[in-house]
């Protein structure tokens, strides 16, 4: 019982705290994981790339993988539903108000504000993802084959602009099978 309540509270913060999506949640989950010892980096990326892969939205899923590590089902859903709790209060308290102040000054001062965070929570879980996998122990001792890899689906997506992510995905997975 101790867990779920402890997952409840971590993940009720990370939802109230979290702006621009799944990937800016990144570090909020970190640190709790690490506060928590819930589980190690490593295992913690394999769910997140797993989260991406399957159906629905990254936080829900990463949410849903990280309690189902620690506390099983109960632990899937105290974390999924923790996480989407402080949304949807705030959003039901906030949509009649933004609706009254569509144009406000103030209001777009605040949006451009937190976009800037948004941005370098995003870039911050990118640098943790690509540091758990193009570096083994240490930041000397580099996986190459995941650098050429990741360099190769990087410039896919910015030069072909009609190659779909899902035959990127499933081509990166047949390519993993022969480079690791």
């Amino acid at each position: 019982m101790n867990d779920l309540w402890k997952l409840s509270v971590s993940f009720f913060k990370i939802g109230l705290f979290n702006f621009g999506g799944g990937l800016a949640m990144i570090p909020l989950i970190i640190e709790e994981l690490e506060k928590h010892a819930w589980m190690e980096k490593e295992v913690f990326f394999n769910f997140f790339s797993l989260s991406q892969m399957t159906p629905g939205a990254i936080a829900m899923n990463t949410a849903s993988y990280v309690g189902v590590s620690v506390a099983g089902v109960p632990g899937a859903i105290v974390t999924t539903t923790s996480l989407a709790a402080p949304s949807i209060v705030i959003m039901l308290l906030l949509s009649r108000f933004l609706r009254s102040i569509k144009r406000s000054d103030v209001k777009e001062a605040v949006f451009d504000g937190l976009k800037p965070v948004t941005v370098a929570l995003i870039l911050y879980a990118g640098l943790n993802v690509s540091r758990e996998t193009h570096f083994y122990e240490t930041l000397t001792d580099v996986n190459y084959p995941a650098i050429v890899l990741s360099l190769v689906c990087k410039s896919v997506l910015v030069w072909a602009k009609k190659f779909h992510p899902i035959l990127l995905l499933f081509l990166s997975g047949v390519a993993g099978l022969f480079l690791f």
